[in-house]
């Protein structure tokens, strides 16, 4: 949490640092700097900035991260842009790369940002003037750079709250009570003794001295490495700055030194709060049938996928049976899960019995006679799985927009592309900028009138033939369905679904300010995009944007792609964590019925009956629930992924398995071994 605010901090620091200060804001100061922000994107990336600076005056300031100015028709590039948009020609797109941003000019090390100083030809009519820069925030900063893409600090904060902070709270109750049978017997005879309440804390707290002295070690070692160099995480690929930390290095310290106090109260509070067994004459009262509740389990599956069928898509109704239907499946898996352990128990005890495998026969008869401790140790798991599998899901149902464009990259590639640019662009530079269009690019200009719905589609005979369209300088209304692709795709997406569409054979259209362009090749093969994009900014003062048709909706993608995955990233260490108590709590389990093979092993000599009752008893249960988790989950998520609407892959998937079956194994040699121990220093005591 304090790591969190720490990257915002040092994030909005640098950001308002670097925030121009306008002659609006100080009137008093001479102008100095031209500046403006355009936007810009490579493949695989959301939208980053683009600083168009240009100085005033021969003591200029230059912005944070500059050494020195670049010459007219030079940029400087952030690290990242520079070794990401090489394919895409980044280092000539906006003049020749003369070097790098420092990491004092970056929000964060990973940050794309660039900064151009226009061509000497270009007008400069488009840049504010600016006096200096440090905009403070309470001047509403203009602050261009990848925060403004992020989400709200508190968004970062809840979900960390609630994907890890609550399983490691699970986690440190199940730490807290392990090993609790000798520790209640303990207890009692202290309490016999005369002990006090003091002299128990005391004790609990001598036991667990130790381990949380190591913890604390270990996550010193781990915040050093932070704080001596910048970390990418794995997953999102985001870059933590050493620095952003060393800024907080005390409160970084000091919750260590809470947490590692917030673990040892808890430990003498379980210990204080438990009751001691075996008080009192009244019979223990038998468990109750949870048949009911498991049965209930698969309805509730079926009402969650099936049931939105029955409402039109989007509509409330068709959400909300959805929501109920996952509900109450994760809310009774765990009652289905303790049936279903008991029915695979007795079938287990079975295969051992006919089998002749004395193993399997003892897991399978614990389980069939005790199935809660299993139902216990997996059903955490698996609902935990199908909560993260339902919110992946849900970040991909804000991507319909996206996925069509992408159906129409996949349908005509980039030989159709769209221009953009600025409302100050002039008529006169998009005439420059389809003049110097490579051979075998053309350019059709689009005009839509709203208040009549009409679209017109003008341009050249060589423009309109590549699209297999009309040439009349008359007009001709276009009837029927276009025999190119590419027309269908361009009226689509550009035409507003205009009710008629008018082919005109024009130059250009007359107005004051620049048509929107589109360029097409007249074989229908790929356009040089990385070329028209350097073309764009020789031209236009502060270059255009040129995407397929639909095309800005796969940049906007990117962002919300970006954000989910730190859905995933922080749900799968909660789901690690789990998995960590999950094995924590089964082992404990295992050993305190493992008590119970000990005369066997000893009298038989064979003591391999724990690792394949722990194989039975451990790995089996973790392998089932990983896989359970990821099936339940995915045919929860059917509703909102059926038409392909979201970010679960397959290797997500296999990731999460994986993980909860890496525990799995843990958990079978971890408690096998010491279950072999315990039984080396067997004596009989009256078996």
């Amino acid at each position: 949490m304090i790591a969190i605010h720490a990257t915002y901090q040092g994030q909005d620091e640098r950001g308002v640092a670097r925030n121009p200060i306008t002659r609006e804001d100080r009137p008093d100061l001479p102008a100095k700097v031209r500046w403006s922000a355009s936007q810009d994107h490579v493949p695989g990336s959301g939208t980053f900035y683009i600083i168009f600076i240009a100085p005033m005056t021969a003591d200029a300031p230059l912005p944070p991260g500059l050494s020195a100015w670049p010459a007219p028709g030079e940029a400087v590039l952030s690290p990242r842009l520079q070794r990401i948009g090489t394919n895409d020609g980044i280092t000539s797109r906006y003049g020749r790369a003369v070097g790098q941003i420092g990491a004092e000019g970056l929000q964060s090390p990973d940050e794309l940002l660039a900064y151009v100083r226009p061509r000497a030809d270009l007008p400069l009519d488009g840049l504010d003037s600016v006096v200096g820069y440090g905009r403070p925030p309470r001047a509403m900063p203009i602050n261009p750079g990848q925060l403004s893409y992020a989400q709200p600090k508190w968004v970062f904060q809840l979900m960390l709250g609630g994907l890890v902070l609550l399983p490691v709270a699970v986690l440190l109750v199940v730490a807290a009570r392990s090993g609790s049978y000798s520790r209640d017997r303990r207890t009692a005879l202290v309490d016999a003794l005369g002990g006090t309440s003091r002299s128990r804390a005391l004790i609990v707290l001598g036991e667990v001295s130790l381990p949380v002295l190591a913890g604390s070690a270990v996550a010193i070692a781990a915040l050093a490495g932070f704080w001596a160099t910048d970390v990418r995480l794995p997953v999102t690929g985001f870059v933590v700055s050493a620095g952003d930390l060393r800024a907080w290095w005390w409160e970084l310290l000091l919750a260590i030194l809470a947490a590692a106090l917030l673990v040892a109260l808890a430990s003498v509070a379980a210990g204080r709060l438990v009751r001691v067994r075996g008080k009192g004459s009244r019979p223990a009262g038998g468990s109750r049938s949870l048949m009911h509740w498991a049965v209930l389990s698969p309805v509730f599956l079926l009402v969650a996928v099936r049931g939105p069928d029955l409402f039109p898509p989007g509509t409330a109704g068709n959400v909300l049976t959805n929501w109920f239907g996952a509900a109450g499946t994760l809310a009774t898996l765990p009652a289905a899960v303790a049936v279903l352990t008991a029915q695979l128990g007795r079938q287990l005890s079975r295969a051992g019995r006919r089998l002749g495998r004395p193993g399997l026969l003892v897991a399978g008869q614990r389980m069939f006679a005790h199935p809660g401790p299993v139902a216990r140790m997996t059903a955490a798991v698996v609902v935990s799985l199908g909560l993260l599998i339902q919110v992946v899901a849900w970040q991909g149902l804000f991507g319909e927009s996206a996925r069509a464009a992408q159906a129409t990259a996949d349908r005509v590639g980039s030989s159709a592309l769209v221009v953009s640019t600025r409302t100050d662009a002039a008529p006169r530079q998009m005439d420059a900028f389809v003049r110097a269009l490579p051979r075998g690019v053309h350019a059709v200009q689009l005009i839509t009138d709203l208040r009549r719905n009409t679209t017109t589609v003008q341009g050249v005979c060589q423009g309109l033939t590549a699209l297999r369209l009309p040439c009349d300088r008359q007009g001709a209304v276009l009837k029927g369905v276009p025999e190119d692709q590419r027309v269908r795709e361009i009226i689509g997406w550009s035409g507003l679904g205009a009710a008629a569409v008018t082919v005109r054979e024009a130059p250009r259209s007359a107005g004051t300010e620049a048509p929107s362009t589109i360029l097409v090749s007249a074989d229908g093969r790929d356009l040089p995009v990385p070329v028209l994009k350097q073309l764009s900014y020789r031209v236009f003062t502060q270059g255009a944007s040129i995407y397929t048709p639909g095309g800005e909706w796969l940049v906007t993608s990117e962002i919300t792609r970006a954000h989910g995955l730190w859905i995933g990233f922080f749900g799968f260490i909660g789901i690690l964590v789990l998995a960590v108590a999950s094995v924590v709590s089964g082992v404990a389990e295992f050993l305190r019925n493992g008590r119970a093979l000990a005369p066997v092993s000893t009298l038989s000599g064979n003591r391999r009956i724990y690792w394949s009752t722990a194989l039975w008893s451990l790995l089996v249960p973790f392998v089932l629930a990983g896989g359970a988790g990821c099936l339940i989950g995915t045919w929860l998520a059917y509703p909102k992924t059926f038409d392909g609407a979201s970010y679960i892959s397959g290797s997500f998937l296999v990731a999460c398995a994986l993980g909860v079956s890496a525990m799995g194994f843990l958990a079978w040699g971890w408690g096998a071994n010491v279950a072999t121990r315990q039984a080396v220093a067997w004596l009989p005591r009256g078996e």
